[in-house]
């Protein structure tokens, strides 16, 4: 039997390539929707937050919101790994923790628990997430917090000669990886001109040529040289001063970055309360 002059359709090359760009890009554009697209206004808070993708998709997710009194509701997390599963991991993670806008009785140690059982459920053997889940009492000017195996968000304390750094150490595992976690909520009391920076790790970590890392202390002074002005102007100082020192370098993990400063205006705190102190880094 004779057979036609069939001929195979022809497709570029690059074709694959292209849906594979395009489908990137599309989970690309629903991440970058996931981060908040607006500031619910705090009295006597001026906050701001940015992050940086390395490349690719994101394992780091930041969520923020107005709760119920005139509080802020901060989340903040890195899911271990690159690529699809850890963003898709971290799409889960958001999601689990967005019930944190309809929870007015139960406690953050409660809170950080259910989404821990729940997010366990989904993790594969190798995976696990790092969270800070915080709660900010403008009226008192109080952060309430569970730090889920977390790179410890910092309280620069104003002081009469600069800022004195305080570390939101872990107060409980990471998430996803027992089956059943325990977390402590902790409370810190805040005063006027004092700065709260909470970030993945991937911020410290930024290379450059030589494979120095930029650092902690380098982050600190940072924020000390431009404390004076408004966190929106902090973060994107940070941001540009990050990629100064990386010189064009690629970078292997997503920086995220929040940073908020109590004003010099604004509530008060009640003379009955008692300042929370905690314990300074070195």
């Amino acid at each position: 039997m004779m057979m036609g002059n069939f001929q195979q359709p022809e497709y570029p090359v690059n074709a694959g390539a292209e849906w594979r760009d395009g489908e990137m890009k599309l989970a690309r554009d629903v991440q970058n929707r996931a981060f908040p697209a607006t500031r619910p206004p705090i009295a006597g808070l001026d906050y701001y937050s940015d992050w940086r993708a390395s490349s690719g998709l994101s394992g780091d997710y930041l969520d923020y919101f107005e709760l119920p009194d005139g509080n802020l509701g901060l989340a903040l997390g890195d899911v271990a790994g690159k690529g699809m599963a850890a963003a898709l991991l971290a799409s889960a993670l958001r999601s689990l923790a967005r019930a944190f806008r309809h929870d007015r009785h139960g406690s953050l140690s409660e809170l950080t628990a259910a989404i821990d059982e729940l997010f366990y459920e989904l993790c594969p053997d190798s995976s696990y997430a790092a969270m800070f889940v915080a709660r900010y009492d403008a009226a008192r000017r109080l952060l309430y917090y569970v730090n889920a195996g977390h790179e410890p968000p910092m309280v620069l304390r104003k002081t009469g000669s600069g800022y004195h750094p305080v570390a939101l150490e872990p107060t409980g595992p990471v998430m996803g990886m027992l089956r059943k976690s325990a977390f402590h909520e902790k409370v810190v009391s805040l005063a006027p001109g004092d700065l709260v920076i909470a970030y993945t790790d991937g911020l410290c970590e930024t290379t450059n040529a030589r494979g120095e890392e930029w650092g902690f202390r380098r982050l600190i002074a940072t924020v000390q040289a431009c404390s004076y002005r408004k966190a929106r102007d902090m973060v994107e100082r940070i941001f540009e001063t990050t990629e100064a020192f990386a010189g064009g370098s690629r970078q292997h993990d997503d920086a995220t970055l929040w940073l908020g400063r109590i004003e010099e205006t604004g509530c008060r705190t009640s003379r009955t309360e008692k300042r929370v102190e905690l314990q300074a880094v070195a």
